[in-house]
């Protein structure tokens, strides 16, 4: 084949391949870009989804606390004729009468603080408290009437006892001297107070 054939025939050869080289990198291109946006639309997705489920639970919580707290209201503190029922205190009373041991239960929930006896002869008493709600509760113990940081804010340090941050479900227990006179039963977990979860408790004469 004369010389300027093959040069021509080469030539041809190499614009073949170039031609083929521009293809495949158009289609690696498309390719990548394809790969990105399906990514981009994943991604953004599953940040909507999360976000959608977090406002759904955050909703729901607050929904249920707000249930809580309105049946709370309505059945610690009232009778069944919207009156104050017996034994019932800052809408949250004793469900008994005088202790007949020296054990006083006391039922905790949303938002109430129930002893299973409204008094109890003095000296030393002890307080077993179970948390029946679906969050964190105390029970503080200080004779009436108790010292205030503010407007619903019992002041911690004046309690003569405290079972402090009993989780859902969870019970405990303290021992004290008591003297006779009028105490308080009551939560200081922020805002439970105010909310009515406090309860008189008297210590008669031995």
């Amino acid at each position: 084949m004369p010389p300027e054939l093959q040069q021509e025939e080469s030539s041809k050869s190499l614009e073949a391949e170039l031609h083929d080289l521009q293809r495949d990198e158009r289609t690696l291109k498309d390719r990548i870009e394809k790969s990105q946006i399906a990514m981009l639309v994943a991604v953004v997705f599953a940040v909507v989804a999360s976000t959608a489920a977090l406002v759904l639970a955050l909703e729901k919580s607050t929904n249920t606390e707000t249930i809580m707290m309105r049946g709370a209201g309505s059945t610690s503190a009232q009778g069944s004729n919207g009156t104050m029922g017996p034994g019932m205190m800052n809408g949250a009373g004793a469900r008994g009468g005088v202790a007949t041991s020296r054990t006083v239960k006391v039922d905790l929930g949303e938002m109430y603080a129930r002893p299973d006896a409204s008094s109890i002869s003095a000296g030393k008493v002890t307080f077993v408290a179970h948390n029946s709600g679906q969050i964190i509760h105390e029970l503080m113990v200080e004779r009436a009437p108790i010292k205030m940081d503010g407007p619903g804010r019992p002041n911690e340090d004046a309690a003569i006892g405290m079972i402090e941050d009993m989780k859902p479900g969870t019970s405990g227990r303290m021992t004290l001297k008591l003297k006779p006179g009028t105490y308080e039963l009551f939560c200081n977990v922020t805002g439970h107070y105010a909310a009515g979860q406090h309860t008189t408790f008297r210590v008669t004469k031995s």
